[in-house]
């Protein structure tokens, strides 16, 4: 059987159209269309580089992250480590898992914001543990000890959630303390990687105040991590005390801080906080 000649964009189509097959048609207009297919994936590809380069090289947008990255311990070897939030989706679909955003905070060491949140009362008794802040704005707004009120709150479980562990995750430090982003990395040894229970807190103020600084670039930084909520324009919980009845609380609307509302009698939006190491 003969093969059939090969037409291409040089072809004399008013002398030689008539004597072309079907076949030879179809052959040209597929070949057509495989190297437009080609051509746009390799300029994708191009497209996908310089961004890429972009953001490690140009300054401008470096300062875009605000000093908030994509933080995450890479499941490899379980090492922290932090990313502009343009480079996550592809650590993410290599199987890498989110922590949450790291933020930088001037003269104060870095902190993590978990991805999600949630609605709580502040504790079931009106109980206080430090309230040597009162209800001082001076002192709340240079209040970065999240961590170690957050400790000295669940060493006084019992009086301030109730009897019955199993509840204080009803309450926003208990939720915060037993807040979980480790995962099994599969191995026979079955080595946990990430930000455990134990490991986060409920922030104080002033680490609230850090959070409603950089909450569009935090956000930004959300956006991208599969099943991560955004922060809310509403008020956040602080595990700062003002009293044995109430603490502070922070709106991430407009940076209004107050410290009257009990924490018995309202729910607010509660987000857990931890250290980059």
């Amino acid at each position: 059987m003969a093969t059939e000649k090969q037409i291409t964009m040089d072809t004399d189509w008013g002398a030689k159209g008539a004597q072309l097959t079907g076949a030879q048609v179809q052959a040209f207009i597929k070949g057509q269309l495989q190297s437009l297919h080609d051509k746009d994936a390799t300029l994708q590809s191009q497209l996908n580089n310089l961004n890429s380069d972009l953001g490690d090289a140009n300054p401008q947008l470096q300062a875009a992250t605000d000093g908030c990255f994509v933080t995450y311990h890479r499941k490899s070897d379980n090492w922290p480590l932090a990313v502009p939030h343009w480079k996550w989706p592809a650590l993410e679909q290599a199987g890498e898992v989110a922590d949450g955003v790291l933020v930088l905070i001037d003269g104060q060491a870095p902190i993590i914001v978990a991805p999600t949140q949630t609605n709580l009362k502040w504790s079931k008794n009106a109980i206080a543990v430090n309230a040597d802040t009162g209800g001082d704005y001076s002192k709340a707004y240079v209040d970065y000890t999240g961590k170690t009120r957050t400790a000295a709150i669940m060493a006084n479980g019992v009086e301030l959630f109730g009897e019955n562990e199993e509840e204080w995750t009803q309450y926003a430090p208990a939720w915060c303390n037993a807040y979980d982003r480790s995962y099994n990395k599969g191995d026979e040894a079955g080595t946990m990687i990430g930000i455990g229970a134990g490991k986060w807190w409920l922030p104080s103020i002033a680490e609230l105040l850090t959070i409603w600084k950089h909450k569009y670039a935090i956000n930004l930084c959300l956006s991208v991590i599969s099943g991560a909520s955004q922060l809310s324009e509403s008020w956040y919980w602080s595990s700062t005390e003002g009293s044995a009845t109430n603490a502070w609380y922070l709106s991430l609307i407009d940076g209004t801080l107050n410290y009257w509302r009990g924490k018995v009698q309202y729910s607010y939006y509660v987000r857990a906080v931890a250290a980059f190491h």
